[in-house]
């Protein structure tokens, strides 16, 4: 019966864990979506410190800014894109989806970092 409650125990810390964390997390995806705005895809495309920052090199293109790896593999972009709320959409390439919120993060703490140094 100890036994039980042990492992009824462990489950609810368990499972409380795992809610909390994912309401961490998509409190930061909200907070970093924030950040995709008009204003600084801008700063992202006129700074001269984002290439120094950033650990991709970053493709500027009329209305995209493409991040490569070194060899040249296009991993996401940030497009102007007047239907989302912001105007700029994030479109992941590398993993079909899957590591967008990665890349979310990563330009978020990009424009954080330009915005620091500037």
């Amino acid at each position: 019966m100890k036994t039980v409650i042990i492992i009824v125990l462990i489950l609810i810390i368990f499972l409380g864990y795992l809610v909390f964390s994912g309401k961490k997390r998509i409190k930061e995806d909200e907070e970093n979506i924030k950040l995709l705005t008009i204003e600084n895809y801008i700063l992202l495309r006129d700074s001269p410190h984002a290439d120094a920052l950033s650990k991709y090199k970053i493709l500027k293109q009329e209305d995209k800014l493409r991040f490569t790896t070194q060899n040249g593999y296009t991993l996401f972009w940030l497009e102007l894109h007047a239907e989302t709320p912001h105007g700029v959409k994030l479109r992941g390439l590398d993993g079909y989806g899957i590591r967008d919120r990665e890349f979310l993060k990563y330009t978020a703490n990009l424009i954080r970092k330009i915005t620091q140094v500037k």
